[in-house]
Protein backbone atom coordinates (compact mmCIF):
# COMPACT_ATOMS: atom_id res chain seq x y z
CA UNK A 1 0.00 0.00 0.00
CA UNK A 2 1.21 3.47 -0.89
CA UNK A 3 0.77 6.51 1.30
CA UNK A 4 -0.03 9.87 -0.27
CA UNK A 5 -0.22 13.35 1.18
CA UNK A 6 -3.25 15.17 -0.19
CA UNK A 7 -4.20 18.76 0.46
CA UNK A 8 -7.77 19.83 1.09
CA UNK A 9 -8.52 23.40 2.15
CA UNK A 10 -4.83 24.04 2.87
CA UNK A 11 -4.60 21.04 5.22
CA UNK A 12 -2.49 17.99 4.55
CA UNK A 13 -4.03 14.53 5.02
CA UNK A 14 -2.14 11.25 4.77
CA UNK A 15 -4.13 8.70 2.80
CA UNK A 16 -3.26 5.16 1.79
CA UNK A 17 -4.09 3.68 -1.58
CA UNK A 18 -3.14 0.73 -3.75
CA UNK A 19 0.29 0.93 -5.32
CA UNK A 20 0.09 2.70 -8.66
CA UNK A 21 -3.03 4.70 -7.71
CA UNK A 22 -1.16 7.66 -6.21
CA UNK A 23 -1.63 9.97 -9.19
CA UNK A 24 -5.33 9.14 -9.43
CA UNK A 25 -5.77 9.88 -5.74
CA UNK A 26 -4.03 13.23 -6.21
CA UNK A 27 -6.39 14.04 -9.11
CA UNK A 28 -9.44 13.15 -7.03
CA UNK A 29 -8.16 15.22 -4.11
CA UNK A 30 -7.58 18.19 -6.41
CA UNK A 31 -11.10 17.90 -7.79
CA UNK A 32 -12.57 17.76 -4.29
CA UNK A 33 -10.36 20.61 -3.06
CA UNK A 34 -11.71 22.84 -5.84
CA UNK A 35 -15.26 22.13 -4.60
CA UNK A 36 -14.20 22.95 -1.06
CA UNK A 37 -12.53 26.14 -2.29
CA UNK A 38 -15.71 27.28 -4.05
CA UNK A 39 -17.72 26.75 -0.87
CA UNK A 40 -15.15 28.64 1.20
CA UNK A 41 -15.48 31.55 -1.24
CA UNK A 42 -19.28 31.47 -0.91
CA UNK A 43 -19.68 30.67 2.79
CA UNK A 44 -16.36 31.50 4.43
CA UNK A 45 -14.69 29.22 6.94
CA UNK A 46 -17.60 27.32 8.49
CA UNK A 47 -15.60 24.55 10.14
CA UNK A 48 -13.88 21.59 8.52
CA UNK A 49 -16.58 19.03 9.25
CA UNK A 50 -19.40 21.14 7.83
CA UNK A 51 -17.24 22.22 4.88
CA UNK A 52 -16.37 18.62 4.01
CA UNK A 53 -20.00 17.53 4.38
CA UNK A 54 -21.33 20.27 2.11
CA UNK A 55 -18.59 19.63 -0.43
CA UNK A 56 -19.29 15.89 -0.44
CA UNK A 57 -23.01 16.56 -0.92
CA UNK A 58 -22.22 18.92 -3.82
CA UNK A 59 -20.09 16.25 -5.51
CA UNK A 60 -22.81 13.63 -4.92
CA UNK A 61 -25.38 15.97 -6.47
CA UNK A 62 -23.20 16.31 -9.57
CA UNK A 63 -22.77 12.54 -9.71
CA UNK A 64 -26.52 11.91 -9.47
CA UNK A 65 -27.19 14.53 -12.16
CA UNK A 66 -24.63 12.91 -14.46
CA UNK A 67 -26.15 9.46 -13.85
CA UNK A 68 -29.61 10.80 -14.68
CA UNK A 69 -28.35 12.36 -17.92
CA UNK A 70 -26.59 9.11 -18.88
CA UNK A 71 -29.75 7.09 -18.25
CA UNK A 72 -31.79 9.53 -20.35
CA UNK A 73 -29.26 9.32 -23.17
CA UNK A 74 -29.29 5.51 -23.06
CA UNK A 75 -33.09 5.51 -23.11
CA UNK A 76 -33.24 7.86 -26.09
CA UNK A 77 -30.56 5.88 -27.94
CA UNK A 78 -32.59 2.67 -27.54
CA UNK A 79 -35.72 4.40 -28.86
CA UNK A 80 -33.78 5.77 -31.80
CA UNK A 81 -32.37 2.35 -32.67
CA UNK A 82 -35.80 0.74 -32.90
CA UNK A 83 -37.14 3.60 -35.06
CA UNK A 84 -34.25 3.46 -37.51
CA UNK A 85 -33.95 -0.31 -37.76
CA UNK A 86 -32.91 -1.15 -41.28
CA UNK A 87 -32.32 2.49 -42.11
CA UNK A 88 -28.62 2.03 -42.71
CA UNK A 89 -29.16 -0.82 -45.14
CA UNK A 90 -31.72 1.24 -47.07
CA UNK A 91 -29.24 4.09 -47.37
CA UNK A 92 -26.52 1.70 -48.54
CA UNK A 93 -28.88 0.11 -51.08
CA UNK A 94 -29.86 3.53 -52.41
CA UNK A 95 -26.22 4.60 -52.68
CA UNK A 96 -25.33 1.34 -54.43
CA UNK A 97 -28.15 1.84 -56.93
CA UNK A 98 -26.98 5.39 -57.60
CA UNK A 99 -23.38 4.25 -58.13
CA UNK A 100 -24.60 1.52 -60.48
CA UNK A 101 -26.61 4.09 -62.49
CA UNK A 102 -23.59 6.36 -62.81
CA UNK A 103 -21.37 3.45 -63.76
CA UNK A 104 -23.88 2.37 -66.41
CA UNK A 105 -24.03 5.87 -67.91
CA UNK A 106 -20.25 6.11 -68.00
CA UNK A 107 -20.02 2.69 -69.67
CA UNK A 108 -22.49 3.75 -72.38
CA UNK A 109 -20.38 6.78 -73.34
Amino acid sequence: MAQVDIQINNRIYKVTCDDGQEQRLQQLAGFFDRHVGHLVEELGEIGDARLMLLSALTVCDELFEARTRCAEMEKSAKALDSQTEGGASRVIDAATSRVNEITSRLSDN
